[in-house]
């Protein structure tokens, strides 16, 4: 269905796909098991539900995005989402998650459940889903074994009202959990993305987003030889940063410099050597960098007001992204968390500004996307891309057609084409 809009970057997995003890990446550790226990009772289940159906804005967001989080499974968490989109027809990339390895235990239905839920409602909604495989160097034992594993997940087609479909159609890696995206174990598989036209999307939001909690880990992969040049990569160090008194308290220390320190796995210029190794590699650096990067290099009255990104090249990583994009034509990114940022007040000019000159600069090379569910506790689904969609609908580019179109119909087409799309 390649006419039809498509919404680049989307979740679905549940607290059941998640490790027993994700939580503890974002709240004190006291706090989890509390809360964690208390949203699965009725009476927990039920007040969240009311507070998502309340008029408290901020209250109803945290909610809403608790209670999606909570469903009981992935199909309901995928009608969800097209509930949002009613009257039309819209495809949805959806990006599976390997979070076996965070350092806050397994999940309950271990990553092949999570991958065989996905591969039920590609039967059920063929022409809705588009499921991107996540794919992790620790998952098995060897970069043969990786290649060859994906590879069968993706050719064994699945039957669908008396026709075969492909049930993946791309690759989902999030470095941050504690590896880089150029590991060697990765390398054949990257390479047989390349040969067959698979698309890669890779999480890259400066310090925002889902981190590797293990210090040991984290010290033992900053350093490793990277394949693709034959060297040890940079001189990354654990990071020790001051933490304020309240992380003191609440037990956070370590993780915030755990996350500080997974900026490394992540920064974009990490993929360089890789992108001009493997010459055909479609990947997308989703998020742009994030919304606090993007401020900074594009907003005069903010330049320079943050410390250096951690990073190897210590350099704004919305400015690297663009320059990825400029050197390799098969380099994407897609705005995902960033819409309701985009669409606040205060912002809305500057915004404006920028996606006019994203699409003057790299009108080809930017995707629409929301990041659904992730993105419930700041702005909802359907007012967010209602107000984006109204927006870039009247920002008419050099070649006629509408930001709307080139970033949710064209160069989604041109990012998803290959021997598993369409």
């Amino acid at each position: 269905m390649k006419d039809t809009y498509k919404n680049a970057h989307t979740h679905i997995f549940t607290m059941n796909n998640a490790p027993k003890d994700f939580l503890k990446l974002y709240l004190p550790s006291a706090l989890v098991k509390p809360i964690d226990t208390f949203t699965n009772t009725d009476l927990g289940a039920w007040i969240v539900r009311g507070i998502a159906d309340s008029r408290i804005v901020k209250a109803k967001r945290y909610a809403t995005f608790l209670q999606i989080g909570k469903s009981k499974d992935q199909t309901t968490v995928f009608e969800n989402l097209m509930s949002r989109y009613p009257n039309e027809t819209f495809e949805f990339v959806t990006l599976c998650q390997n979070m076996e390895y965070l350092g806050v235990g397994r999940s309950a239905s271990g990553f092949e459940g999570q991958i065989e839920e996905v591969i039920q409602i590609k039967r059920t909604y063929p022409n809705n889903i588009l499921p991107f495989f996540g794919l992790d160097p620790r998952w098995k034992g060897s970069e043969d074994e990786i290649q060859k594993t994906v590879e069968r997940y993706f050719e064994t087609q699945i039957e669908v009202a008396g026709t075969y479909v492909y049930p993946f159609q791309g690759l989902k890696i999030y470095p941050s959990t504690g590896h880089y995206a150029f590991d060697k174990k990765l390398k054949k598989t990257f390479e047989w993305a390349a040969a067959n036209g698979v698309p890669v999307m890779t999480h890259t939001y400066y310090l925002g987003g889902i981190y590797n909690s293990d210090k040991s880990h984290i010290i033992n992969n900053l350093n490793p030889i990277d394949p693709y040049t034959g060297k040890v990569y940079g001189v990354p160090k654990f990071i020790t940063e001051k933490a304020s008194l309240r992380a003191k308290l609440l037990g956070l220390e370590e993780k915030q410099n755990c996350k500080l320190s997974c900026s490394y796995f992540l920064e974009p210029h990490s993929y360089e050597s890789m992108l001009s190794s493997i010459k055909d590699l479609k990947i997308c650096f989703a998020h742009f960098g994030g919304v606090p990067q993007i401020k900074e290099a594009t907003d005069p009255n903010k330049k320079n007001i943050y410390a250096k990104p951690y990073g190897v090249l210590g350099k704004n990583w919305f400015n690297q992204i663009q320059d990825l994009m400029t050197q390799y034509p098969n380099v994407y990114t897609d705005i995902s968390y960033n819409l309701a940022e985009c669409l606040a007040k205060e912002n809305n000019g500057l915004y404006k500004e920028f996606f006019n000159e994203a699409g003057k600069s790299y009108g080809n090379q930017i995707l629409f996307g929301t990041d659904y569910f992730m993105t419930e506790k700041d702005n909802l689904e359907e007012e967010a891309v209602k107000g984006f969609r109204n927006f870039a609908s009247e920002s008419k580019l050099s070649d006629g057609k509408s930001l709307w179109d080139k970033m949710a119909r064209d160069n989604i087409n041109s990012y998803l084409k290959s021997k598993y799309y369409p």
